[in-house]
């Protein structure tokens, strides 16, 4: 019986292999303090320099923000009513127009990017998300728009009461940026290009190029405005659709052409129709320049540089503690428990009493 279950047990040993047996040669780096301070150093030669170019392309984009929701010729008259200010809500929604004035220290090179910015929007709230059908706005007529676009998509007859589908339908689509701006620099009317703003996929691959119908047409709801001439080809319509992942966000609404001087009059006339007050939220135009990099943005470049200058710093602790004080490598009796301290040695003392 025991050469029995010694055969079994053979069968289910592997191959006697240096594989097998894990005996491969390989690599054991000792980590002594001089090798770590030499890698830390290495990391922070490479980031140190990674950090400061990042950092000064971020430095070299120009740029102009104004808050405008929160000026008193954009906002007074939003409300036409104690009533309607109360409810933060306009029955009319028929907005305001009001005249921002922007002077540029910098000159604004071509192209000038114009984004609007929002604040304390939850695009990424659940209900807000799932509310759309990416099957109708890429043009495959297949698949449950009703319920993937709850509560907007259908739109009743308030005489009848037949339903009709909205197209594209869901909150994000009914719910469209719809400020506009128009721009005079030194009393000269500038035109904004509005193509070239969504990815490049998106216009090919996900909004299809077809007439929108029965889209949002109230008035008084916060958003909503005519989409074309198509879907595809209304590339303000793709950026908001878009989903921003934070709370504060900018998107592309325009593109000059042209250069902006510095100390020039730049007038925008400004029609102010979402309703960002209902929530406490902000609007702001901002005009932007860009770099290699892309636009404004500092985080990246003092990452770098903070993670390098502390590996330099931690190098430094590391090159220290190799030249003193020095310890032999692989000292054994440096080993916790091959000291023992004097306390232990009187009680662990053999006694010959």
């Amino acid at each position: 019986r025991l050469a029995r279950v010694r055969s079994e047990m053979g069968k289910q040993e592997p191959k006697n292999s240096r594989f097998t047996q894990q005996q491969l040669p390989a690599w054991r780096p000792t980590l002594t303090p001089a090798a770590v301070s030499g890698m830390l150093f290495a990391v922070a030669v490479v980031f140190i320099p990674l950090g400061a170019v990042c950092l000064g392309a971020s430095n070299s984009v120009d740029e102009v923000r104004v808050r405008y929701d929160d000026d008193p010729a954009c906002f007074q008259g939003f409300f036409p009513t104690a009533a309607e200010a109360d409810r933060r809500r306009s029955d009319a929604g028929a907005g305001t127009t009001c005249v921002l004035t922007l002077t540029p220290r910098r000159t604004l090179k071509a192209p000038v990017y114009v984004y609007y910015e929002m604040t304390d929007v939850l695009q990424n709230h659940r209900r807000f998300v799932k509310s759309r059908s990416d099957d109708q706005l890429a043009g495959r007529q297949h698949g449950d728009f009703a319920t993937a676009c709850e509560p907007k998509a259908y739109v009743v007859n308030d005489t009848d009461g037949t339903k009709r589908a909205v197209n594209p339908c869901g909150l994000m689509a009914w719910s469209t940026f719809n400020d506009t701006y128009a721009f005079e620099v030194d009393g000269v009317n500038v035109p904004v290009n509005a193509t070239g703003l969504a990815w490049r996929s998106d216009v090919r691959e996900k909004f299809a190029d077809y007439e929108p119908a029965n889209v949002n047409d109230d008035a008084a709801t916060r958003g909503g405005r005519a989409i074309g001439p198509s879907v595809s080809r209304d590339e303000r319509f793709i950026v908001w659709m878009r989903t921003a992942a934070l709370p504060k966000f900018r998107k592309l609404w325009g593109r000059i052409e042209r250069d902006v001087p510095a100390g020039s009059t730049v007038r925008v006339k400004v029609r102010n129709a979402w309703n960002a007050y209902a929530f406490g939220g902000s609007k702001s135009l901002v005009l932007s320049t860009t770099s290699f990099l892309g636009g404004k943005n500092a985080f990246l470049g003092a990452a770098y540089l903070a993670v390098g200058l502390l590996c330099a710093a931690f190098s430094a602790v590391f090159l220290y503690f190799h030249f003193k004080p020095p310890r032999r490598v692989g000292d054994m009796s440096e080993l916790s428990w091959q000291k023992v301290s004097g306390v232990s040695a009187r009680v662990n003392s053999p006694s010959y009493d």
